[in-house]
């Protein structure tokens, strides 16, 4: 188990995002020392709320076209 939390805290070290995430929520680190089984749905959460998912990806990448669109659009005129 000591291994597993060394292993899970490695790994959240070399993700900038994460850790800024564990940071901004300490609860987090009390949760994944007691249970890191829970690793994944820590990823899941956070992911969910910096909103890295794909789905977040992808309406960032639809505003940008749209912005786009509009800007040529206007250059035209």
């Amino acid at each position: 188990m000591i291994m597993m939390t060394k292993s899970i805290m490695g790994e959240l070290y070399s993700k900038n995002d994460m850790l800024f995430y564990l940071r901004t929520h300490p609860e987090w680190y009390k949760v994944l020392h007691r249970h890191p089984n829970l690793y994944k749905q820590f990823l899941k959460t956070a992911k969910e709320d910096l909103k890295l998912t794909l789905n977040h990806k992808i309406d960032r990448f639809k505003n940008q076209v749209q912005l786009l669109s509009l800007i040529n659009e206007y250059m035209k005129r």
